[in-house]
This record gives structure tokens, C-alpha cells and sequence, in this order.
């Protein structure tokens, strides 16, 4: 699902003060272009932006807590250890964005889209992700522990030593994933019904301590 951005855009010059107004007055932030933007270590807290496109903005360490977004697009962004702790997200697209140990626990998610983002590291811990797609991603050591999910996708995506303790993975497609130390229970209760590769088989079956005869 792409972000629903207006046709027209106001480009704004000082993109951290006029954030910090609409913060403020407790109003959303509308119809905004940010293009390279410096918004590192700024806090934000229940700030609303609607349909809002942040290109090549730079967010690293910034704390935008229980934020509101809907129809928002990241081009191109740094969001790395950034914390969007309990936000909502509602059409939101990142594309190639750096989003490295981000903090997204506790989130909801309702038709979002990660396309060519690196997510090594970063936090979705019981966050509500539905409709959800990660293309061409890197989420390995990230962890997703204690998530409820509907229509979650994921394609070509590194989960590489990720974690998904009491996460339920029934029915979710993982054949275009690197599943190299994914971590789960140790009644591996996580990975009943998921789809997977003979060959990814092969691999999570000898973590069961299985024994596979040629």
C-alpha cells in the first residue's frame, strides 16, 4: 500500500520548528514536503503528520514516541536508533531507508511497506503489524518477539539471527528469506505451520536435533 500523498506539496524550510509548533498547538503537521531535513535527537511526543513526504531527512536519535502517521512517505532517510515507541502507522512507506536498531516496539501497523531498508537490529517487540510487507530488506538481529500479525509479508529479506520468541509464524511465506540463527522458543513452537525451502527445512530440522539421511 503506497502512502496517499496529496498532489501538491508545501516545501518547508525549517522542518524541526514548524514540527515543534504543530507538536505543540496539538494539531497535525499537513501536506508537508521535507527534503533533506536534519531532525537528529529531535522529541516528538503524540506528534500527527498526515500526508507527508520526508526525503533524504535525517532522524538519527530522535525520540518521536506515540506519534500518528498516516499517508506518510521516508525516501531515503536515517533513522538509525531512532524511537518510535507505541506510534500508529497507517499507509506508510519507507524506501531505502537506514533504519538500524530502531526502536518500533509496541507499535500498530494497518497497510505499511519496507522496501530496500536496512533493519539490522531494530525493536518491533509486540507490535501489531497488519497488511505489512518487507521487500528486499535487512532485519537480521532485529527482533520481533511477541507480535500479532495478519497479511504480513515477507520478500527477499534477511532475518539472519532475528528473534521471534512468542511470535506465531503459522502460514507466513519465509521461503525468500535468510533464516541463518533465527531465534526462537525451545519448543521451536514459533516456526509450526510457517512455509518454508526444502533446503530452509533441512536447516531448522537439525536445531530440532533431526538426523537427515540422503
Amino acid at each position: 500500500m503506497t502512502a496517499r500523498l496529496p498532489a501538491a506539496l508545501e516545501p518547508v524550510s525549517d522542518a524541526a520548528a514548524l514540527l515543534a509548533r504543530c507538536a505543540r498547538e496539538e494539531r497535525p503537521a499537513e501536506g508537508l514536503h521535507l527534503r533533506g531535513a536534519d531532525l537528529s535527537a529531535t522529541r516528538f511526543e503524540g506528534l500527527r503528520l498526515r500526508g507527508v513526504l520526508l526525503e533524504g531527512c535525517r532522524l538519527t536519535g530522535c525520540q518521536w514516541e506515540r506519534a500518528d502517521l498516516s499517508d506518510v512517505a521516508f525516501r531515503q532517510c536515517e533513522l538509525s536508533n531512532s524511537s518510535w515507541r507505541d506510534g500508529f502507522f497507517a499507509r506508510v512507506g519507507f524506501a531505502d531507508c537506514k533504519a538500524v536498531g530502531a526502536d518500533f516496539s509496541e507499535t500498530g501497523w494497518r497497510e505499511a511497506a519496507f522496501d530496500g531498508c536496512a533493519l539490522s537490529y531494530a525493536v518491533f517487540d509486540r507490535a501489531r503489524l497488519r497488511g505489512v510487507a518487507f521487500s528486499d530488506c535487512d532485519l537480521s538481529h532485529a527482533s520481533l518477539q511477541e507480535c500479532i500479525w495478519k497479511g504480513l509479508r515477507l520478500d527477499r529479506t534477511a532475518l539472519q539471527s532475528a528473534g521471534f520468541l512468542h511470535t506465531p509464524l503459522a502460514g507466513l511465506d519465509l521461503t525468500g528469506c535468510a533464516l541463518d540463527g533465527i531465534a526462537v522458543s525451545d519448543t521451536h513452537a514459533e516456526l509450526r505451520g510457517a512455509v518454508v525451502t526444502m533446503e530452509q527445512a533441512a536447516m531448522l530440522a537439525k536445531r530440532l536435533g533431526l538426523v537427515i539421511k540422503a
